[in-house]
């Protein structure tokens, strides 16, 4: 599963350069959009029993007459008079957003980080020879000049391929997998590291940044069939996934219910 680049987020692809490996990325990123979907859906479902459940314990006030309000039939986003009863069930799902699944999901992601220091790094270097953004080099550096760390760490150590048509020389089977992921409008930058040897080790390892300390940060990127931390991955991918959907959908149930509430 890829976080498109829109909302301002990195995703780095790697890639053992062999066209056998097409394939079985592609029927990874497709089996893992059924699975996602899936589980958005339960988990969806799951919030909405927990948050509805608060229900009971908030009763009308009988504050106006016939004001066309149904407890019953009541939908948690629907906006009510500050005077209403019921609000306090609204209060209440929002408090259990924040205080409640929130803290379960930031729990669970950092049983998931932890997990990571099982695997160590192979060296193969290719998430050192391609990375990708969904913005410009010049984007980038604007980016980062107005105070985004991770696009100055970005632009501190990659430089941009003169065109997607020099990456793909590299890494033909990830160039055309990415680009099937985006529309055709969708302009998307490749990136390498300067720094890589001729043995793929990095020459000024000392000196690398975070954000090469920290990779992978996400198991739900792209893993080559040959990445040390695809064991990794494989471990842990189906609960990011459920912890991905929970963080958008508690995201969108706190803006809906603040809206409601404001």
């Amino acid at each position: 599963m890829t976080k498109r680049a829109d909302d301002g987020s990195f995703f780095i692809w790697t890639s053992c350069g062999k066209v056998s490996i097409m394939n079985t990325l592609k029927n990874d990123l497709q089996k893992t959009g059924k699975i996602y979907r899936e589980l958005f859906l339960k988990a969806s479902q799951a919030i909405d029993a927990k948050l509805y459940a608060l229900k009971k314990n908030s009763l009308c006030n009988h504050c106006k007459k016939n004001c066309g309000i149904d407890p019953e039939n009541l939908d948690l986003f629907t906006k009510l008079p500050p005077e209403c009863g019921m609000r306090f069930w609204q209060e209440a799902a929002k408090n259990l957003l924040e205080d409640g699944i929130s803290k379960d999901i930031l729990e669970k992601i950092n049983e998931i980080n932890a997990k990571r220091g099982d695997s160590h790094c192979s060296m193969c270097a290719s998430c050192c020879n391609l990375a990708s953004s969904g913005f410009s080099y010049e984007e980038l550096k604007q980016k980062a000049q107005n105070g985004d760390k991770f696009a100055a760490e970005f632009v501190s150590i990659f430089l941009p391929y003169e065109s997607a048509e020099e990456a793909a020389k590299i890494y033909p089977d990830y160039i055309a997998l990415i680009k099937e992921q985006f529309p055709e409008d969708k302009k998307i930058s490749f990136y390498h590291c300067p720094k890589v040897g001729s043995d793929n080790l990095c020459t000024d390892y000392e000196n690398r940044p975070q954000i090469c300390r920290d990779f992978p940060s996400n198991p739900l990127v792209v893993f080559p069939p040959k990445c040390s931390y695809r064991k990794w991955k494989d471990e842990v991918e189906i609960t990011a996934l459920l912890l991905h959907a929970m963080v958008e959908i508690v995201g969108f149930y706190k803006e809906k219910l603040n809206e409601a509430l404001g």
